[in-house]
């Protein structure tokens, strides 16, 4: 139900085709019924990411924090999470912004300007490397799946698709 896209977006696809029969030859937005349905999992989904956040990364900062972001494709065919925060700074690929949750989920490696050494000190020990490889460490999809398999995304599931089911009814004056 939930799998990696790429570049650190993690997604999930709802199966909502059985929700989706109960409207079958009502004239409604089936579209617009499967977005909401799956905006709610993706608000459960964001807050499971948030919550796993603080365990899974030791230093935090706000901005990553605040980034975590989850959003229904146009065509409603998946809840899709990602995170925005950047650098400030054009140090990414190609000379671009560098953006910590792509850096982080799919790892990077530093070296220095010039023909300069990395040197830092661990544990009042100096050490100096070429380069340093980050290993890569994705925050978002442990969070994702494990949420995606639990009883909190089928209910927020349920309320959705309850809600819209009584949304059409009334609109429809009980058609059915």
């Amino acid at each position: 139900m939930a799998g990696k896209i790429g570049d650190g977006v993690v997604s999930i696809y709802g199966d909502v085709a059985d929700a989706m029969a109960l409207f079958n030859g009502l004239d409604v937005n089936r579209t617009a019924i499967q977005k909401k349905i799956l905006s709610s999992v993706g608000t459960g989904g964001r807050q499971a990411i948030r919550k796993a956040y603080r365990s899974l990364l030791k230093r935090r900062t706000g901005t990553l924090y605040k980034s975590i972001k989850s959003y229904v494709r146009r065509n409603g065919s998946a809840v899709v999470f990602t995170n925005t925060a950047d650098s400030g700074k054009n140090t990414g690929k190609g000379g671009k912004r560098g953006r910590y949750g792509f850096m982080l989920a799919s790892g990077y490696t530093i070296q220095p300007k010039g023909e300069h050494l990395l040197t830092f000190n661990i544990n009042g020990k100096w050490i100096r490397k070429h380069s340093v490889t980050v290993r890569a460490k994705d925050f978002t999809e442990g969070p994702v799946e494990r949420y995606a398999e639990s009883m909190d995304c089928k209910n927020r599931m349920d309320t959705a698709l309850q809600k819209q089911v009584d949304y059409w009814d009334k609109k429809l004056g009980g058609a059915r």
